[in-house]
């Protein structure tokens, strides 16, 4: 069973960023820490399958699961995400059941989805036998995240989460609460009360809680309330948050107050 799969089983913290430039590089420095994973994202930031392919390549050999969030719940986009390599993958903007049991489905070999037979990379080109990866990847590796950003999505959740192979439910702030009419506004009750909403329905249904924090005291944050599967900020907002505290310390600004991606 692979360290996220495990920890996610267990109930432990799960630690990760997300990876929007384009350099191998970055993932190769970040895979010297104590990171549980790495989410490419392939939805806003500039990266094609192509690309992410050749980013994941540093974590071969580490204990950091690669997770790809794909544009869209596209059978060929997952399908593709999983043949490079992704131990999981993060699908966007799902609202209903129906929603759900499409993007489990398109991760899922027959008899249980529809997942076309071509793993390339995942199976190291063959260096893992193909019956191995069948018998055991979804079962013991495989983590499904489906991302919880709307008004729509709050109202079906229950629905949603007891769908079967949803491993986590993954809040992003930005989009919830541009969507309840609150952007940003993180402190507001009804955003709060929504995330209560999220953390009470994984609990109904063996779901991982998770979210999208923009510095450490909201990772901290989010943690003492719940959350499982917490991302610190991304490769970019950590970057430059870095410089931002530097550049204040040495008077030539004043650090930055503004949400980090």
């Amino acid at each position: 069973m692979s360290s996220l799969k495990r920890k996610l089983r267990s109930g432990e913290i799960a630690l990760g960023t997300w990876i929007t430039i384009n350099h191998p590089d970055i993932v190769d420095a970040l895979s010297e820490l104590p990171l549980d994973w790495l989410v490419f994202d392939m939805e806003h930031a500039p990266l094609e399958i192509s690309d992410a392919e050749i980013l994941l390549m540093p974590l071969r050999g580490s204990d950091i699961s690669p997770i790809i969030r794909v544009p869209w719940n596209d059978m060929v986009i997952i399908k593709r995400a999983l043949d490079i390599g992704a131990e999981g993958i993060l699908v966007p903007w799902i609202n209903s059941r129906e929603e759900a049991e499409k993007a489990v489905s398109y991760a899922s070999y027959p008899p249980r989805g529809l997942r076309g037979v071509g793993p390339r990379r995942a199976v190291r080109y063959g260096q893992r036998s193909f019956l191995d990866y069948y018998e055991n990847f979804e079962k013991n590796e495989r983590i499904i995240i489906v991302q919880v950003e709307t008004r729509k999505a709050l109202e079906n959740l229950d629905e949603i989460l007891s769908t079967p192979g949803i491993d986590v439910a993954y809040v992003g702030p930005m989009d919830l609460s541009v969507s309840l009419g609150i952007p940003m506004r993180f402190s507001d009750a009804r955003f709060q009360d929504a995330l209560k909403n999220v953390r009470d329905a994984c609990e109904r249904h063996g779901v991982t809680p998770g979210i999208h924090a923009f510095s450490p005291e909201q990772a901290q944050e989010f943690i003492s309330q719940g959350f499982r599967f917490v991302a610190l900020m991304s490769d970019l907002g950590l970057m430059r948050r870095s410089l931002a505290s530097a550049l204040a310390m040495l008077g030539r600004m004043k650090e930055e107050v503004k949400v980090g991606y």
